[in-house]
């Protein structure tokens, strides 16, 4: 099996554990959902149940419960709230109703009992529950699990009747069938499931389909990121050959830099899935176009000779220059550089030889003013702009260059020797309104030097 079909057999392992765990999360997803549905359920039945039980308790009156004996069954107070509560029985759902008082701690009787076929008689006890004991304390409660007696099996509810004075008098009782209360919650259960299982079905599907197209445009992507890693190495090769001239001549990092961007980066091992490709990729791809912008951004403003400032790095400081003027917050110096006798070197020794010793030239300016602070404007001419500097510090700067262009010729004995005139002009606020006239102080000084050079050169 190649490496590509690994990396394939990989994707298809990944997509199908990624739907197991969304099969899976709908799995627990639906448990959860079932489960709170029916306990929803349960509590709506509950409330359902002491809404009933509360409402015939409001109906009752409580200093009758109290003082009822057996002696008042069938008197006119008995038959009416027999009557109530067989409106209850007869009028809502419910299995039995009943009226219930507490003669002990351990002892309820039936009071009054209004069922058709088979009511309890007057002072019959009843089986006590939890519930039963919190309606005699005051508080409506309702049996949390089923009861059987008698009658059957059944969930009852049961709340207070007070007296007069807010005294527990009775508690009515409301029984409801469990098993049709249960059949009720297991059918809604079983709808909960169903409903659960068609939403979980129909996501399965749709993240399927969402996963797969997905999937196509992942490979879209990886197609289109290759194509674009071909294309950058396209790149490298017309840098290498557009630049091949000027890698000797650059500084290290430079050169580096432009060998880098030729030659590409080093070769990774191969990745294990379509996934890692896709990562290595953009990393590959974008680490190669940031080492292309910030090439592209110097290359803007940089001369390609020499590797110092441009023609547009020129305009753009001298806008910078004039507005500072026009402030009232410029102080600069401008020095004006121009290499004797380039044309002879150009003639007698070719273009090759002349581009050099502008190199040189433009290296030893580096060294002494800063590479920010030099401008190659054209041909042999280079401007220095150094700002906070006046006359005498320029006439400082000028004796390290002279310095640093003697040692050159020391250490190059050549028929090439470089020399240099030089002019220099410090703005004056009482005599310069903008930074062309400092420029034209200082190219006619050098222009000056430039005469005495030749002159002296002829004697």
């Amino acid at each position: 099996m190649n490496n590509s079909e690994k990396r394939v057999k990989t994707s298809k392992r990944n997509f199908v554990l990624a739907l197991i765990l969304l099969l899976l999360t709908n799995v627990v997803t639906s448990v959860t959902l079932v489960t709170m549905s029916r306990k929803t359920l349960r509590q709506q039945i509950e409330l359902h149940m002491l809404d009933i039980s509360n409402t015939a308790a409001s109906m009752i009156d409580g200093d009758t419960i109290a003082e009822m004996t057996n002696a008042d069954v069938g008197s006119p107070e008995y038959e009416a709230l027999l009557s109530e509560l067989r409106k209850f029985q007869t009028n809502i759902n419910l299995s039995y109703i009943y009226c219930i008082r507490r003669e002990s701690e351990d002892k309820y009787i039936f009071v009054i009992d209004p069922d058709m076929e088979d009511p309890a008689d007057f002072g019959e006890e009843i089986t006590i529950t939890d519930a039963l004991r919190s309606a005699a304390g005051g508080r409506a409660d309702v049996e949390k699990t089923p009861h059987s007696d008698d009658w059957g099996r059944f969930y009852s509810a049961y709340s207070p009747v007070f007296d007069s004075k807010g005294r527990v008098a009775g508690i009515i009782g409301v029984d409801f069938n469990a098993d049709r209360l249960d059949k009720t919650v297991s059918s809604n259960k079983a709808v909960a499931i169903i409903l659960t299982m068609v939403a979980m079905t129909l996501g399965i599907v749709l993240s399927f389909i969402i996963m797969s197209q997905n999937r196509r445009r992942f490979y879209e992507v990886l197609v289109n990121l290759k194509e674009l890693d071909r294309e950058t190495q396209r790149l490298d090769s017309i840098i290498m050959q557009s630049s091949i001239k000027k890698l000797d001549m650059l500084p290290k990092g430079e050169s580096e830099l432009l060998r880098t961007l030729a030659s590409g980066e080093d070769q990774k091992k191969l990745p294990g899935n379509e996934y890692e490709e896709l990562s290595d990729n953009i990393e590959s791809v974008y680490k190669k176009l940031k080492k292309y912008l910030d090439y592209i951004n110097r290359e803007v403003y940089t001369d390609e000779t020499t590797g110092v400032n441009n023609k547009a790095a020129y305009r753009k400081a001298i806008l910078t220059l004039d507005t500072s003027i026009t402030t009232d917050k410029a102080d600069f110096s401008v020095a004006f550089f121009d290499i004797n006798g380039i044309k002879r070197i150009y003639t007698h020794y070719g273009y090759e030889a002349g581009e050099r010793l502008m190199y040189e030239c433009a290296k030893i300016l580096r060294n002494v003013f800063g590479k920010s602070n030099i401008y190659h404007i054209t041909g042999d001419e280079f401007i220095v702009l150094l700002e906070k500097a006046n006359w005498y510090d320029m006439e400082k700067y000028f004796e390290k260059f002279d310095k640093a262009i003697d040692q050159y010729n020391s250490e190059h004995q050549t028929d090439n020797r470089l020399s240099v005139s030089k002019g220099v002009a410090t703005f004056d606020a009482e005599k310069h309104r903008s930074y062309r006239q400092v420029f034209i102080e200082a190219k006619a000084d050098c222009d000056q030097n430039k005469i005495r050079f030749y002159k002296d050169t002829r004697k």
